[in-house]
């Protein structure tokens, strides 16, 4: 599935973790977003770029809770009309039911829904519908994270979930997940990704509600063009998705069709289109994920260096980067 959201999410990590200029271009050029995008307000771009960005931030700066940390700096202002759609509600539950309702006018990645499943509990599930390994895990993170952030900053009150569920494993320490979400009731490895609030909780008033405002603001996006979207080369979306694949199972052709909706045929014709091949892009991706991996983790064993770029052991690693010195 090809989903989209707006720079604005590249741009507020970028900003809330606060690396330096130079780090900055660094990481961006890694992820493979163009420089230019990140001066522009309204694009919408590809969601693997968060996904990828999320693994290179967490790898420069040795903090597996960054996602935590950005996602508390979630206020108001920086995701455009959609915040404003959110806060001029009356209160928080019809807030976040906003939220759901205008998901695409900042990404069509998230599967939002909030649904009172009884008289003391409302659970908000939210979905990434796109995205694999760490970068999802991440970006999963975040989002409940900012999601809660957002309930405290627009009710005044120190909201606190009942519960909080994540679909990935449990990592070492969870204590920052404690600290974030003010509940020791925090489940991994769930079926789903989860906040459960108290119902008390969503009929809480909005310090910010306006209802005048509100009423234009969906006046005003009833009428709204859809957002520039930046298009991306085939051979750019294969390497995305080898990105983000690698290292997660066996990679091949077909899985990465499937991975990008169109069959193996198709992806085949099209990379001839852009004069390259699969076998080339496959190539390209592990000598620069491998590059990639040797900076950030210089400590890797040979053995692990050749299972994250998708090889069974070290001697097919090393007949592969004489093959890449040859032709790439």
């Amino acid at each position: 599935m090809d989903t989209v959201e707006s720079v604005s999410f590249p741009n507020f990590m970028l900003d809330q973790t606060g690396v330096d200029g130079a780090v900055r271009r660094q990481l961006t050029r890694a992820a493979e977003l163009p420089d230019w995008v990140l001066d522009t307000a309204d694009t919408m771009v590809s969601s693997n770029y968060q996904l990828r960005l999320w693994e290179l931030l967490e790898h420069e700066l040795a903090e597996p809770d960054i996602a935590l940390r950005v996602g508390a700096a979630n206020t108001l202002g920086h995701f455009g009309v959609h915040d404003y759609l959110f806060s001029s509600a009356s209160t928080l539950g019809e807030g976040l039911g906003r939220s759901e309702e205008y998901a695409d006018l900042i990404t069509t990645n998230v599967g939002f829904a909030v649904l009172g499943d009884s008289e003391e509990e409302a659970n908000a599930d939210i979905r990434l519908l796109n995205g694999l390994g760490r970068g999802r895990q991440l970006a999963t993170q975040f989002a409940l994270a900012a999601v809660v952030t957002r309930a405290r900053n627009a009710t005044g009150r120190n909201v606190a979930p009942i519960r909080i569920r994540f679909r990935q494993p449990a990592p070492r320490r969870h204590d920052r997940f404690v600290e974030m979400f003010g509940t020791r009731r925090v489940d991994f490895g769930a079926p789903t990704d989860q906040i459960t609030f108290r119902a008390s909780d969503l009929l809480l008033p909005l310090r910010t509600a306006d209802p005048v405002l509100a009423d234009i603001l969906r006046r005003y996006t009833a009428q709204l063009p859809p957002p520039p979207r930046l298009e991306v080369t085939w051979t750019g979306q294969v390497n995305q998705a080898l990105i983000l694949l690698l290292g997660d199972g066996r990679v091949t052709i077909d899985r990465v069709a499937r991975y990008l909706a169109t069959s193996r045929r198709s992806l085949q014709r099209r990379l001839a289109d852009e004069g390259t091949t699969w076998t080339r892009e496959l190539d390209r991706a592990r000598a620069a994920l491998l590059d990639q991996r040797v900076r950030l983790s210089p400590g890797d064993t040979q053995t692990a260096l050749a299972r994250r770029i998708g090889y069974a052991d070290p001697g097919t690693l090393r007949r592969a980067r004489h093959r890449w010195s040859a032709q790439l």
